[in-house]
């Protein structure tokens, strides 16, 4: 049986958060007969957050005390607490709007062009994958910007070029969905704009959320940026035990990262692109 693996002597982000491996039985324990949620569980996939159901119906437990929810969907009852339903395109409307790239106009963001080349011969699907790489590692964070440009500098040419064409790429696909719609480009962009709010010092967590007391982040081997700095903001915003239930094999090296991760500053903050 696991134990908490992330403490720390004084407080910050990380003081708030429990790391525990394959330990998913712990949570399964807690279920109970609430007449409101008082735990929020954050499964990304809908297949995890289904097979948690059923291993509750199996027992025979009842749900009433979990709210399940991945981020995103959490983020979007969050903006809407007090916004208008926000919107978002989907892979897609992505990958439609991408189709639709011209291979060259005087608008387009410089960083297109060498993806765009006839040496990447780069299709919509493959812009849509290095996008999505680059808001995972950084969360378009310019402090992670930078790191990540910082290393990609070391690398020997022409591995270095290379990677610098695939960060300024990938920054440069988003800033062109930008410009082409008034919906947010990706639901990773509202969990970035609930990150803010919650950072902020909003509200908006105690008026959606107001029986929480543990929020539960579960069926993951990593947790890409976007998610820690959701967690930052958590953090900063609440006062609910927050756990990590980590597969094993990547819980030890992840509570040893963590709190590196946490320690970025204003997270949700994205770079001017």
């Amino acid at each position: 049986m696991s134990t908490p693996r992330l403490h720390t002597t004084d407080y910050d982000v990380a003081s708030q958060i429990s790391i525990y491996s394959g330990d998913e039985d712990r949570l399964l324990e807690r279920a109970d007969r609430t007449a409101t949620p008082t735990e929020l569980v954050l499964a990304p996939t809908e297949l995890h957050r289904r097979n948690l159901q059923r291993r509750l119906r199996e027992r025979a437990r009842p749900q009433n005390a979990f709210d399940f929810a991945d981020p995103e969907t959490v983020a979007e009852e969050l903006l809407s607490a007090t916004d208008s339903t926000p919107t978002s395109l989907d892979r897609v409307d992505r990958l439609a709007l991408l189709q639709s790239l011209p291979a060259a106009t005087p608008d387009q963001p410089p960083g297109l062009q060498p993806l765009l080349s006839t040496q990447h011969d780069t299709g919509p699907q493959q812009l849509e994958q290095i996008r999505g790489e680059i808001e995972s590692m950084t969360n378009f964070h310019p402090d992670r910007i930078a790191a990540l440009r910082e290393v990609t500098d070391e690398f020997a040419p022409p591995i270095a070029d290379e990677a610098t064409t695939l960060v300024d790429g990938g920054l440069a696909v988003e800033m062109w969905l930008r410009g082409q719609t008034a919906k947010a480009v990706s639901k990773t962009a509202l969990l970035r704009r609930a990150t803010r709010r919650l950072d902020g010092g909003d509200e908006v967590w105690t008026d959606r959320y107001p029986t929480i007391e543990r929020v539960s982040l579960v069926g993951v081997s990593s947790i890409p940026a976007p998610e820690v700095d959701f967690l930052h903001g958590l953090c900063t915003a609440t006062t609910v035990e927050i756990e990590l239930h980590l597969r094993p094999g990547t819980a030890e090296y992840l509570t040893t990262r963590l709190p590196d991760l946490l320690s970025i500053e204003r997270p949700g903050r994205e770079v001017d692109l």
